[in-house]
């Protein structure tokens, strides 16, 4: 059983560090664009786009069907060998929208894998072990989006940009290991099968959903309004926004080690991560030097990577086995609408008060995050005031 559950972790391990592997053709959109001058700049940024869009309709399909109709060992197996094929593809590709035709099926790839970690997770690991495994998972999400950013840059600026696409070998390793050491969970019981989802389970997966959503609508303020905050206020080039963008997801390594220390506190942990996301933009808000842009962009990295195994395991915990893939698949379907919306919600927020994109949009992830921290808290202290209650009323009764 030990052995079992050693062997599942390296195989969630290796899937999480492809989590965010799309990032590594975001540096070199401009050296694709220098390739293909005829094709307008909103088709080349489907590039980076596609994947997302095309993994929302292919991640809820999946969780439809994993552990029921098709073993999650076979769609795991599916999704990667597909990332592995479309990732490497592209560079013995010279046509643009034939690119753009194997990124779409890399996107597909990324769907089939999304609903799949959580529940394998929450069927072979218990207690304690969850949190453990959720922590490890966030941060090699993390560690794999520093190095698949860092290589895609580094490959384009070394042999071109299609070179870019050789680093999606390393999905291979990823496929072997967990061909060879993932063992498939426990199988559903004909009857969990043919259970569809009821009604009074769609309140707590809502909850967490919304949740999530806004969380990821917020955390891409700082991916998109970085850069030109950086140069308006003259604290340096686009590699200097690159920098400070890294160290968000640098700090995000170290939120996700954070999280198996703090997740005893349950949704008060979640809550406290919204309190780092909050002070993180409101340094990034107020920022009067570069330094004082990097501390805030640190705060915002620890709180995203503490949200990540938490949103997870709460859903996971509140969802019996029969329903996680299909909560999993919702789960992230509407953190990729939170992040795709992003730009166009807070940009049209700064509008109704006559701002422009850039701090103030800072500010508003501010007042957000607070409202969600308070959420969170009062959350928790309503859920200990009914144990209390339900403790206390069982003493009475015996």
């Amino acid at each position: 059983m030990i052995q079992n559950k050693k062997a599942t972790s390296y195989a969630l391990v290796a899937l999480s560090f492809l989590t965010l592997a799309s990032s590594a053709v975001s540096p070199v959109l401009a050296s694709v664009g220098e390739a293909y001058p005829d094709i307008p700049s909103t088709m080349i940024s489907l590039l980076t786009t596609i994947p997302s869009l095309l993994a929302i309709p292919m991640t809820l399909f999946c969780g439809q069907i994993a552990g029921k109709k098709v073993s999650y060992r076979t769609l795991t197996v599916c999704g990667l060998t597909c990332n592995l094929i479309s990732g490497i593809a592209p560079f013995f590709t010279n046509n643009f929208y034939l690119l753009l035709l194997w990124r779409a099926l890399f996107g597909c790839g990324t769907g089939i894998l999304t609903p799949l970690i959580m529940p394998v997770m929450m069927s072979v690991f218990q207690g304690d072990e969850v949190h453990r495994q959720a922590s490890l998972n966030a941060v090699s999400t993390n560690i794999g989006a520093v190095m698949f950013q860092m290589l895609g840059g580094v490959a384009c600026a070394w042999w071109g940009w299609q070179a870019t696409f050789l680093i999606y070998i390393v999905v291979l390793p990823a496929l072997l290991i967990v061909a060879r050491l993932m063992p498939e969970p426990p199988a559903l019981t004909e009857e969990e099968k043919s259970k569809k989802i009821p009604l009074s389970l769609f309140r707590p997966i809502l909850k967490w959903c919304i949740l999530y959503f806004f969380h990821m609508l917020l955390f891409y303020v700082c991916v998109t309004e970085t850069s030109a905050v950086v140069m308006k206020s003259g604290f340096g080039s686009s590699m200097t926004a690159a920098v400070i963008l890294s160290l968000v997801t640098l700090s995000g390594v170290a939120g996700g080690w954070l999280y198996k220390f703090i997740n005893k506190w349950e949704i008060c942990a979640l809550g406290g991560a919204y309190l780092f996301l909050s002070a993180g933009y409101l340094l990034m808000a107020v920022s009067s030097t570069v330094v004082i842009m990097g501390a805030g962009a640190i705060l915002v990295g620890i709180g995203f990577g503490v949200n990540m195994p938490a949103i997870q395991v709460f859903v996971g915990m509140e969802i019996p086995g029969f329903a996680r893939s299909n909560a999993a698949s919702i789960l992230n379907v509407f953190g990729s609408l939170g992040s795709f919306l992003s730009k166009f919600m807070i940009a049209a927020i700064a509008g109704l008060f006559g701002y422009e994109n850039g701090r103030f949009n800072f500010a508003v992830c501010v007042g957000a995050y607070l409202v969600m921290a308070l959420f969170c808290f009062f959350s928790g202290l309503k859920k200990r005031y009914s144990n209390v209650v339900c403790v206390n009323n069982i003493k009475t009764r015996t």
